[in-house]
C-alpha cells in the first residue's frame, strides 16, 4: 500500500479537474448502535457469569482460582486495548466474549492433569507440578496454532476484522500467562502457607469412559461424508440470481438514505425490524438481509444498504441475419464497457424473442449504459438499441416499507424568469468574474425554503437513478444582489450561477452551450421540484473485489500450510498435520453449507424461534470460518498430544492406543466445549443482530470440531499406515 501511494503521488497531477465542492459531507452514527452495544455488554455479562459458575461449582477451589484468572485475562486484554489506544468494533466485541470461554481451556487441561496424578497417588504439591508440567506442551502447541491463524487474519483482513485478530491474539497470550502463571502462583501461595494441604476436590464427569472409537468409525465416517457432500450442494446450488450468498462486500448492493418524519418514534433496529418484515412479506430475501446504520446525529436519517439492486435494463433488436448469441452479446457488451473504463455490474443478456435481447445491469447510470451499448454495437446499422429504463427494487421497497414515516419534500413551484450568458462586458462581470463565460439564472420560487436547503436538493439529485446522465459543473446560489446568503436565510427569488470548466479557456460552439443551458435548468428544476424523501441513493461497489477475494483464500491457504508444517515438527510424521487438515475440511465444509442453507428457514416460524436469519458471507464470516479453524485445531491438537504421550519413544500406533487417548481426553474435550458453546450460544441469543452471523458459524463450528476432534481426526491416522502399525 505503501508503495502504491509513493507510485501515485509521484505520478504527478491527476489528468482532471477535482471539484472544489465535494459531492457529499456526512457524519455516520455509531455502526454499531446503541442497541447493538448494549446487547453486546449485556452478552458479555453473561457469559462470564454462566463460566465462572460452572468453573466454580465443576472444579470448586480450583474453578475459584481459574475465575480468578479468566477476570484477570479479561482486565489484561482491555488494558492493553486502552494503552494502544484502540477501538472496539463489532468483531473486536466478538473476539472478547470468545476468549472468555477459550481462555477456561488451559485451566481445565491443567485440572485434568492434576486430577490424574491425583488418582495415581501423588501428593498435592506432585500433583500441581506434574499436572502443569504434562499439560504445558499442549496448552503451548493449541494456542500457537490458534495465534498463528489470528496472526494471518490480521495481515489480509479489513480493518474492522483486525480489531478482532488483535483481541483474540492478546487473549490467547493473557490466558497462557494467567493459566501457567497466576494459577500457579496462586497454588503455591496456598500449600506452601498450607492453607491448602488435601487433595484438591472436583466433580468427575466423563471419567473412566472406554468407547471403542475405532469400531464407530463405520458409523461416524459414512454421517460426516454425508454431511461433508451436503455442505458443499447446498453452498454450491444456491441461487445467485435471486438471493446471493454474498454480502455487499463481495457483490456490490444499493445504499438508500431516508430522513423520517418528527415524531416519527424509529430508533436504528425499529427501522431495521420494519425493513425486513416488508421485505419478507414480498418474498425478497436479499431486501429482508439489509443492514441499516444511523446518519448524523439527528436521530431522524437512516442509511439502508442492501446486496439487491435498482436494474436498469435495454432492449437489443437485431432486424437482420444472422443473430448472434447471448453469449456473444453479452462478451461485445463486457468488451466495450473495458474499452470505455465502465463497469456494468451484473451484467446479464436474457433472450425476449429470437431476436430480441433484454440486457440488464446493476449500474443504474442510464447515459453510461447507453455509451456502453452504442459503443459495443456501433459497427452494426441492423441493430435498434432501446432507451435504457431504471426499475427501481430497492427504492420502492423502502418508500412502500416507510410510507407513513418519511419526511416528505414539498414541490418548490420554480419559474426560471430569465437566463443570461455572463460575458466580460456585463455589468455584473467584475462581481461574477468567477463565472465569466458561464450562465446566470434568475428564479423565483411559488414556496420559498433557505438557501441550505435549495443548495441540498441540488447536492441530493445527484444521487437519483433517474439523474445520472447530468453533468455537474462548478455553481452557486445568490441573493437577487448577487450576495452569498446566510444558510438559514429564506428565499422566494435568487439567482443561480455555473460555469462550464472550458468557457475560461474557449468559447463554447452553439451545440455545446445549448447542451449546458440545458443540462443546468434541467438540474435546477428537478432539485426545486423534489417531493421525495429519499435523499440519497448510491450504487455500491464490491468493497471486496478479486484481489481480496484472493487474500482471503491465501490467508485461509496459509493457515493450513502453517498447520500442516507445524504439527509435523512437533509431532514428527507428516501424516499427523495431514490428518488434521482433512478434520478442518470436513469442520468447514459442514458449517459452510450450514450458514448458506440459513436462507431456507430465515423468515418461516422454525427460523423466527431459532433467531436464523439469513446470513450472508462478508468479512466477519470468513473470520468465523479461520476462527473456527483455530478453535477445532485445538481440540484435535490435544488428543494428538494425548496420543504421542502415550505412545512414547515407539513408531507404532494401534486401535487400541487411539481409543485410549481419546477416551483419556474426553473429558476436557467435551468440558471446554461446553463451557464455550455456553458463551457463543448467549453471544447468538443476547448479543444482538449484528453479532448472528458470526456466532451461528462459531455454535455449528464447535459441535462439528468437537465431533471431527474426537471421532474423524484421531482414527483417520490409522488409514493408510503399514500394517506393522495396526498389530
Amino acid at each position: 500500500e505503501i508503495e502504491d501511494m509513493v507510485n501515485k503521488l509521484n505520478a504527478g497531477s491527476l489528468p482532471a479537474r477535482l471539484s472544489d465542492v465535494p459531492i457529499s459531507e456526512r457524519t455516520i452514527g455509531a455502526t454499531l448502535g446503541a442497541d447493538n452495544l448494549q446487547k453486546g455488554i449485556r452478552a458479555g455479562l453473561i457469559g462470564l457469569a454462566a463460566v465462572a459458575i460452572f468453573m466454580l461449582i465443576y472444579y470448586m477451589l480450583a474453578g475459584a482460582i481459574a475465575d480468578i484468572a479468566l477476570v484477570m485475562n479479561i482486565i489484561i486484554v482491555l488494558s492493553v486495548m486502552a494503552l494502544l489506544q484502540s477501538t472496539f468494533t463489532l468483531p473486536g466485541i466478538a473476539g472478547l466474549i470468545l476468549t472468555i470461554g477459550m481462555s477456561v481451556d488451559a485451566n481445565v487441561l491443567i485440572f485434568e492433569r492434576i486430577r490424574e496424578e491425583q488418582k495415581r497417588g501423588s501428593s498435592l504439591r506432585s500433583a500441581i507440578a506434574n499436572g502443569y508440567s504434562r499439560a504445558f506442551s499442549t496448552i503451548f502447541d493449541s494456542n500457537v496454532t490458534t495465534f498463528g491463524v489470528a496472526a494471518i487474519l490480521y495481515m489480509v483482513a479489513s480493518e474492522e476484522i483486525k480489531g478482532f485478530a488483535i483481541v483474540l491474539m492478546l487473549g490467547i497470550l493473557a490466558s497462557m500467562f494467567t493459566a501457567l502463571f497466576v494459577t500457579r502462583v496462586i497454588f503455591d501461595l496456598l500449600t506452601t502457607s498450607r492453607l491448602l494441604t488435601g487433595p484438591l476436590p472436583m466433580f468427575g464427569l466423563f471419567q473412566n469412559v472406554s468407547v471403542d472409537w475405532m469400531k464407530l468409525r463405520s458409523v461416524f465416517f459414512p454421517i460426516s461424508l454425508i454431511l461433508v457432500v451436503g455442505g458443499l450442494v447446498i453452498f454450491f446450488t444456491r441461487d445467485e440470481t435471486t438471493n446471493s450468498k454474498y454480502d455487499i462486500e463481495f457483490t456490490g448492493g444499493t445504499s438508500v438514505q431516508i430522513d423520517l418524519k418528527e415524531g416519527a418514534g424509529l430508533d436504528r433496529a425499529a427501522v431495521e425490524r420494519r425493513f425486513r418484515d416488508y421485505a419478507l412479506s414480498i418474498g425478497n430475501m436479499a431486501l429482508a438481509a439489509a443492514r441499516v446504520n444511523e446518519v448524523g446525529t439527528s436521530g431522524r436519517q437512516f442509511e439502508i444498504s442492501t446486496a439487491e439492486t435498482n436494474v436498469t435494463t435495454a432492449r437489443l433488436t437485431f432486424q437482420t441475419e444472422p443473430v448472434p448469441n447471448a453469449e456473444t452479446i453479452l462478451e461485445r457488451i463486457r468488451e466495450a464497457a473495458r474499452q470505455l473504463g465502465q463497469r456494468l455490474g451484473q451484467l446479464k443478456v436474457t433472450p425476449i424473442e429470437q431476436n430480441v435481447f433484454e440486457v440488464s445491469t446493476s449500474r443504474f447510470n442510464i447515459a453510461a449504459v447507453r455509451e456502453v451499448l452504442e459503443a459495443a454495437f456501433k459497427e452494426d446499422e441492423n441493430v435498434i438499441i432501446g432507451d435504457p429504463v431504471v426499475h427501481e427494487v430497492v427504492t420502492d421497497a423502502v418508500r412502500e416499507a416507510f410510507k407513513d414515516f418519511l419526511a416528505v419534500r414539498e414541490n418548490l413551484g420554480i419559474k426560471i424568469l430569465r437566463e443570461e450568458r455572463i460575458l466580460p462586458s456585463s455589468d455584473d462581470a467584475a462581481i461574477l468574474a468567477d463565472y465569466l463565460g458561464g450562465i446566470k439564472l434568475v428564479c423565483e420560487l411559488e414556496t420559498g425554503t433557505t438557501a441550505a436547503d435549495l443548495d441540498a436538493r441540488i447536492r441530493d439529485i445527484r444521487f437519483k437513478p433517474d439523474m445520472q446522465d447530468l453533468e455537474w459543473y462548478r455553481y452557486n446560489i445568490l441573493d437577487e444582489n448577487l450576495q452569498e446568503p446566510d444558510p438559514e436565510q429564506r428565499l422566494t427569488k435568487f439567482v443561480y450561477v455555473s460555469v462550464h470548466p472550458e468557457a475560461g479557456y474557449r468559447e463554447l460552439d452553439e451545440n455545446e452551450w445549448e447542451r449546458f443551458v440545458k443540462n443546468e435548468k434541467n438540474k435546477l428544476i428537478t432539485a426545486a421540484s423534489l417531493e421525495e424523501s429519499l435523499s440519497r441513493v448510491t450504487q455500491i461497489d464490491p468493497s471486496i473485489g478479486s484481489k481480496a477475494k484472493q487474500q482471503a483464500m491465501v490467508a485461509i491457504l496459509l493457515s493450513l500450510v502453517g498447520i500442516i508444517g507445524y504439527i509435523w515438527i512437533r509431532f514428527g510424521t507428516l501424516r499427523f498435520g495431514v490428518t488434521a487438515i482433512v478434520a478442518l475440511i470436513h469442520d468447514v465444509c459442514i458449517a459452510l453449507g450450514a450458514v448458506t442453507g440459513c436462507t431456507y428457514l430465515a423468515g418461516t416460524p422454525l427460523g423466527n424461534a431459532l433467531l436464523i436469519g439469513d446470513f450472508k458471507i462478508n468479512q466477519e464470516i470468513i473470520a468465523a470460518f479461520l476462527t473456527l479453524i483455530g478453535y477445532s485445531l485445538n481440540d484435535t491438537i490435544v488428543v494428538f498430544d494425548r496420543i504421542r504421550e502415550n505412545r512414547g519413544k515407539s513408531s507404532i500406533l494401534t486401535p487400541q492406543l487411539i481409543n485410549n487417548s481419546i477416551n483419556q481426553t474426553l473429558s476436557r474435550t467435551l468440558l471446554t466445549s461446553m463451557t464455550t458453546f455456553i458463551v457463543v450460544l448467549i453471544m447468538y441469543i443476547w448479543g444482538g443482530e449484528g453479532l448472528r452471523g458470526f456466532t451461528c458459524v462459531m455454535l455449528i463450528g464447535i459441535l462439528v470440531g468437537t465431533h471431527s476432534s474426537i471421532a474423524i481426526a484421531a482414527p483417520l491416522l490409522l488409514i493408510g499406515a503399514p500394517k506393522e502399525d495396526k498389530k
